[in-house]
């Protein structure tokens, strides 16, 4: 259980502090992402400031959370809580045909697309996991194994850089005309 907790405050403490770096890196991807926050959640409309700041915020205070053994159990909830949040945020851009950009790791790239809230979705259910055996797991005494916390910190890693990549693979792997032009010459 050890394990799955372990991998699982690697992986997302690494996702949402990229996220957070991705956001506050310059003036224009913050300005970016408020753009996007207001797109998401068009009722925000004149209050994407404070609504940024409160986001950027609390993604930091998860990753922060997931690094202290004492504080996982609320690294893992407040994750949950805001993913969960960002999915119902998603879902409602894709049910209005809103064409905005993904600002989730700064850059916005590529528009929302439904691959974004499997993204979400599957990281939700990691918090979610990570939440459950954190509070099987309280009270309880684990002994260090630096070999199997190796294993979970490489596990963990390799999970956030493929969910941080993730519009870049999708672009690699897309449909070939799609990559320059549109079309598929020939």
């Amino acid at each position: 259980m050890n394990h799955l907790i372990d991998t699982g405050r690697i992986f997302l403490g690494l996702v949402f502090l990229c996220s957070v770096v991705g956001k506050i890196r310059s003036p224009a991807a913050f300005a970016g992402f408020r753009i996007a926050v207001a797109r998401l959640v068009p009722s925000l409309r004149g209050r994407t400031r404070p609504v940024a700041v409160l986001v950027v915020g609390a993604e930091t205070a998860v990753a922060g959370a997931l690094a202290v053994p004492s504080t996982v159990t609320a690294g893992f909830a407040l994750a949950a809580l805001l993913l969960a949040t960002f999915t119902a945020a998603l879902v409602g851009a894709l049910r209005r045909d809103e064409m905005v950009a993904c600002h989730c790791f700064g850059d916005g790239g590529q528009p929302v697309a439904p691959r974004h809230v499997v993204r979400n979705v599957s990281l939700l259910c990691a918090a979610s996991a990570g939440l459950a055996a954190q509070l099987m797991m309280e009270g309880t005494t684990a002994t260090a194994q630096p070999a199997a916390f190796l294993c979970t910190t490489a596990a963990g890693a390799f999970l956030a850089l493929v969910t941080v990549a993730m519009d870049s693979l999708a672009y690699l792997w897309g449909p070939m005309g799609s990559k320059s032009t549109g079309r598929i010459s020939g």
